[in-house]
This record gives C-alpha cells, sequence and structure tokens, in this order.
C-alpha cells in the first residue's frame, strides 16, 4: 500500500506544480515571505502586535513568515489542491485506476498527501525567504535553524494537513466538489481565522503562546504590554514601531499547547481523509450511495462488465459514434466578423451565465437587495456593498476559459470571433454585477453621495474584468476563486491600498484608478488569449 500511495501521490504532485496556478500561488506565496520583513520603507506588514515590532531575528522572523503563511496557503492553497478527484473523472484516469487493486482508502490517502506535497513545497519556499528576508534587513545575521523552522513545523504544517484532507473531502462529497466548495470553505477559512485570533476561540495558530512569550520580552525591554494588541493579516502602519528583542519560538515551547495542537490537527487530518471514503464510489456511477450521498456498504467492489465497458474503452467508442455523425465543411462556413453580431453574442454569453445559476443564489440575491433597501445609507457600503460585489463570485469565476472548452476549430470558425466573446462574456458578468449592487448603487446616488457611486461603480467593473484575466491565464475558476476572496478580505479589513470599492473614503485610490485598472486587466485577458491562439 506505501508504495502505491507515494507513487500516486508523487505523480499527481508533479502533475499540479505545471499548472498556472500553481505558478501564480507560489509567487504570491514568495511575496508573502518579503513582507514578514518589509523591504525599504513600505508600512505594510502580516504580523501586527500595536506600536511594535520585533527584530528580525531568525525566531521572530520564522514566526511571523509561518503565520503569515497559514493564513495565505489556507485559502490559496486549498484553491489550487482541490479539483483533483473530479478530474480524475472527467478524463478517464479515475477508471483506469478504479481498474487496479489500488483500494478506496489508498487512492484518497495518494490524494491526501499529494496535496500536502503541493502546499509543502510552497512551505519550504516561504522557510527559504525567510532566510534571506533576515540576512537582508541585516539586524542579525546569526542564523538559527531551529527557532526558525519550528513555527513552520508546529504551527503551519499541521494546520496545512488540515487543509490538504478537507480539499479530498470537498471532492468527494455530492454538491461541494464545484465553486459551492470553494464558497463554504472561503466562509470556513474567515470563520476559522477569525476565532483563531480572539481571545475565546479555538487557539489554531498557537497565538496564546506566541502572544504570552512577545509580552514578555517588551516587558523585560521597559515597554507597556497592557495595550498590546496581536493579529495575522495585512495591514498598513502608521508610523514607526518601537523594537523588541525576542527570540522566538526554542526547543522548550513545544510542549503544552502547540504540541498537542499539532498532534490534534494531524490526526483530525487522518481522519477526515479517511472518512472522505464513505462518499467516494471508486469513479463507479452506478454504485447505490443513500439520501446523503454516502456510499452504501459492500457496493464499492471491482467494475462489474457493463461499468467497465462505460469507462475510458466505452467512452472513446461513444464518442468515436458521435463524432462521425458530426461532419463539418469549412469551405461552406463563413467567420462572423467582429461585431457583426455583438447583441446576439451577449444574450447567448449571458444564457450560458444564467443557465449554471441555481435557486438558493437568486433567493440570496433578493434577500441581498431588500437588506440593501431597509438598513441606513451609511450602512450601505460597508458591509452591503461589500456582500454586493462577494456574491456572485461563482458566476464571475466562469469568465475567461470556457471558450477553450473545446477544440473544434471548424466550428468555431461560423461563431463569433474569440475577442467578441470574451468581450460580450465581461459584459454578461458586469451585468450580473449591476444587478446585485443595483440597490445600493442607487440609494446612494438619491443621498447625493457620488464618490461613493463612483466607487461602487468602479468595484462592479474591475471584479469581472479580474476574472475575465484569471480565467484567461489559468484556464479555470480556481485562480480567481483563491486570489479575489483574499482581495475582498482586505478591502472589507480596511487596508486602503487595496480598497477597490471606496469603503474608506480619501483613503483608497480613486475611481479612476479602479476604472484603469480594470481596462487593463481586461486587456490583459484579451491579450493573453490572442497570443495563445496564435501560438496554436
Amino acid at each position: 500500500m506505501g508504495g502505491t500511495v507515494g507513487a500516486l501521490a508523487l505523480a499527481d504532485f508533479r502533475e499540479r506544480r505545471r499548472r498556472p496556478a500553481y505558478l501564480v500561488v507560489l509567487l504570491g506565496t514568495l511575496a508573502l515571505g518579503l513582507l514578514a520583513a518589509p523591504v525599504g520603507d513600505s508600512d505594510f506588514q502580516i504580523f501586527q502586535i500595536s506600536d511594535y515590532r520585533g527584530l528580525y531575528t531568525s525566531g521572530y522572523v520564522g514566526t511571523v513568515t509561518a503565520l503569515g503563511g497559514a493564513v495565505w496557503l489556507a485559502l490559496a492553497g486549498f484553491s489550487i489542491t482541490r479539483g483533483t478527484i473530479p478530474k480524475d473523472e472527467r478524463t478517464g484516469v479515475g477508471q483506469i485506476l478504479a481498474a487496479t487493486p489500488m483500494s478506496r482508502v489508498s487512492y484518497l490517502f495518494g490524494k491526501f498527501c499529494s496535496n500536502l506535497l503541493v502546499l509543502g513545497s510552497m512551505l519550504l519556499a516561504l522557510a527559504l525567504t525567510a532566510v534571506g528576508m533576515q540576512l537582508l534587513k541585516g539586524e542579525s545575521y546569526a542564523v538559527d535553524p531551529v527557532r526558525l523552522l519550528m513555527p513552520f513545523v508546529l504551527i503551519t504544517l499541521p494546520l496545512l494537513a488540515l487543509v490538504a484532507a478537507c480539499a479530498v473531502l470537498l471532492d468527494t462529497v455530492p454538491g461541494l466538489r464545484g465553486g459551492i466548495g470553494a464558497l463554504v470553505w472561503f466562509v470556513v477559512w474567515m470563520v476559522g481565522m477569525m476565532t483563531a485570533q480572539s481571545s475565546g476561540g479555538y487557539d489554531l495558530l498557537g497565538m496564546d503562546r506566541i502572544s504570552d512569550s512577545m509580552r514578555t520580552a517588551i516587558a523585560a525591554g521597559g515597554g507597556s504590554v497592557d495595550s498590546v494588541h496581536f493579529g495575522v493579516g495585512l495591514t498598513a502602519t502608521d508610523g514607526k514601531l518601537s523594537t523588541f528583542d525576542w527570540a522566538g519560538l526554542g526547543p522548550g515551547d513545544a510542549g503544552g499547547g502547540l504540541l498537542l495542537n499539532t498532534v490534534l490537527l494531524t490526526a483530525a487530518s487522518v481522519l477526515i481523509a479517511t472518512v472522505a471514503v464513505l462518499w467516494f464510489r471508486r469513479f463507479d456511477p452506478a454504485a447505490p450511495v443513500n439520501r446523503a450521498g454516502a456510499l452504501v456498504a459492500g457496493a464499492a467492489g471491482a467494475f462489474t462488465q457493463d461499468t467497465a465497458a462505460s469507462g475510458p474503452a466505452g467512452q472513446m467508442e461513444q464518442e468515436g459514434r458521435r463524432s462521425a455523425s458530426f461532419d463539418l465543411d469549412p469551405a461552406h462556413m463563413t467567420p462572423v466578423r467582429f461585431g457583426a453580431s455583438f447583441p446576439g453574442t451577449f444574450s447567448g454569453e449571458l444564457r450560458v451565465l444564467l443557465k449554471g445559476v441555481r435557486p438558493w443564489w437568486w433567493a440570496g440575491t433578493a434577500v441581498l437587495l431588500v437588506t440593501a433597501a431597509l438598513v441606513d445609507v451609511e450602512s450601505l457600503v460597508v458591509p452591503v456593498l461589500a456582500l454586493a460585489v462577494l456574491w456572485p463570485v461563482l458566476i464571475w469565476s466562469q469568465l475567461g476559459h470556457r471558450a477553450d472548452a473545446g477544440n473544434v476549430d471548424d466550428l468555431l470558425a461560423a461563431c463569433p470571433g474569440a475577442r467578441q466573446r470574451l468581450l460580450a462574456g465581461l459584459l454578461a458578468g458586469i451585468t450580473f454585477g449591476l444587478l446585485t449592487a443595483s440597490v445600493p448603487i442607487l440609494r446612494l446616488a438619491f443621498s447625493g453621495d457620488g464618490t461613493a457611486v463612483a466607487a461602487g461603480l468602479g468595484g462592479v467593473l474591475f471584479v469581472p474584468a479580474l476574472a475575465l484575466a484569471c480565467g484567461v491565464l489559468s484556464r479555470g475558476a480556481r485562480l480567481f476563486q483563491a486570489v479575489y476572496p483574499l482581495l475582498w478580505y482586505a478591502m472589507f479589513n480596511g487596508v486602503p491600498e487595496l480598497d477597490f470599492l471606496g469603503s474608506a473614503p480619501g483613503e483608497g485610490p480613486a475611481a479612476a484608478v479602479v476604472v484603469g485598472a480594470a481596462l487593463f486587466l481586461a486587456l490583459v485577458g484579451l491579450a493573453a488569449d490572442e497570443l495563445r491562439r496564435a501560438r496554436r
């Protein structure tokens, strides 16, 4: 079993590290490492200690980087680890593996190990970045490997193991494999991170042990600890910070809460990855399940002859029969000129987006609009308008990559051009944004707050453009589903430089800048699509 699991995990990891989304998240992880010890006069930090910061020793830089990595990779890393089981089912790889002696538990545990390898590789890159940043800042050239790596091992790695296991679970539970699972995980992530930093919540990040140790170091240096508060997240400082010398977490800090938390998270990860077997059908669509979607006991045996016939070979035979009846003559097909039927293209793209909308989405939109009509105008921007530009995230994540769903070039030659389809899809996405944000923006307009209206409209233009660029560059929905919630979370928490919605008037970028960024992202998406097609 061990050799099979290892081979599956290694092969899956090698395939996923070549994806564009892996590179994007890795670059984001390395950028995060730079914020652990900000370069130059940067005011951004990922760990806040009121008016203090620690000297950039191995212990401090390692701890701060590990905490930031835990927050970032718990969300962005989840986006690139989920979806492998449905992909195996779509490509036929799963049916091939199901025909081997590999058990369901071995397959799921292999996927869990593969997810952990993906996240662990990024964590290793983050740890190396922490070493480089410590030496670059020059406040301490003594590298202590134990104190630098201990937070990664005791705090971040167990949390990433939990993320890897949850990705396996959501890939198997019916109804949670697609964008709904990403939305559910975003809520879980947001609640978990907020709870971990509150006084009465579960100490998921080891904040109690770290904050107590840092308070002791601040008091030893003569500082006041009565009003010192700690937090993890991207924020900008207002002024010069006082420094204190903190050695970091040492071998003596491994016991107690941190070690217990490591053991509990590791055990929970293995349990979750194993529990996923209840919903895993071993790629057998004929396997009976109960009302909750769980596999009926004893129904996961080897494929029957009829089921095997519907595997890869059977699918190829059926596709061959279908393609034989689909014969196109390019000589009798006339390409459509750009702009010749843009209204029809827009209508078609809008219908495609509407097709995937579930009834619960419309119900939520209705609740959001009614809420926006009842609350005070002062409460519209935060949080009502902010929720309005988050609600269509699953719809927006479809932009920019559906045009690459097929390879029937002759058929597409008779359809509207690629640029026209992308622009029509972008306009359809903007339409959905205007729908959900209509009541807040109209009420702001009636109140005479033109600045807030311009900022809201700029945000509605910006987010679909971001979705289009992410969809074209990554050829999928998961990059946008990872990047945008983090951007929204930073905006919602008042990071001025990322306030694309104008939630803090006078502090964030102007509406014209946001609209310019939207135009730039749309051009990036169009240019990337043109370049890809030119290289075919």
